[in-house]
């Protein structure tokens, strides 16, 4: 065998194994997440029906790449599962796509931020939340974020 049909195979194996891992449905996330949580593992089961949102959120998006409900929602799914960039990168998709309507996503990606230790991000996406959620009449909101730049000292 020369060198290059071992790369040739190795080539075909990783791409047979990552198609193997990304055919994995949201069907299959819940079955799996079913499962775990009959046997008890209740954390393992929160964390693949996440996984069957973010499938799930990502057709919507593939069918509508400007679907600003499936960004955020994606995003709250991401950061429970730990992927706290990825959850700021799919709030700031909000952002871009319905900025008015965006208080909520600068609420939650300021939020993620302040845990990153990224006050500065953290305070600029409240007050603008805080801003969203006045024009809006949201006290609610605003309250919230009114409080989260008092807890980071802004």
């Amino acid at each position: 065998m020369t060198w290059r049909f071992l790369v040739l195979i190795a080539l075909v194996s990783a791409i047979s194994l990552g198609c193997k891992e990304s055919a994995k449905s949201a069907e299959d996330y819940n079955k799996q997440g079913n499962a775990k949580y009959k046997l008890g593992d209740k954390q393992g089961a929160i964390a693949d029906f996440n996984q069957a949102n973010i499938a799930g959120y990502n057709k919507a998006i593939l069918i509508n790449p400007n679907d600003a409900d499936s960004y955020f929602r994606r995003g709250l799914a991401k950061y429970e599962l730990g992927d706290k960039q990825g959850a700021i990168a799919d709030f700031t998709k909000v952002v871009l796509i319905k900025p008015q309507y965006a208080a909520g996503a600068y609420y939650v990606r300021g939020f993620t931020k302040s845990e990153l230790g990224d006050k500065q991000g953290a305070l600029s996406d409240f007050r603008k939340a805080l801003e969203l959620f006045q024009q809006q009449g949201n006290t609610e909101g605003y309250n919230k974020s009114r409080d989260m730049i008092k807890e980071l000292g802004g």
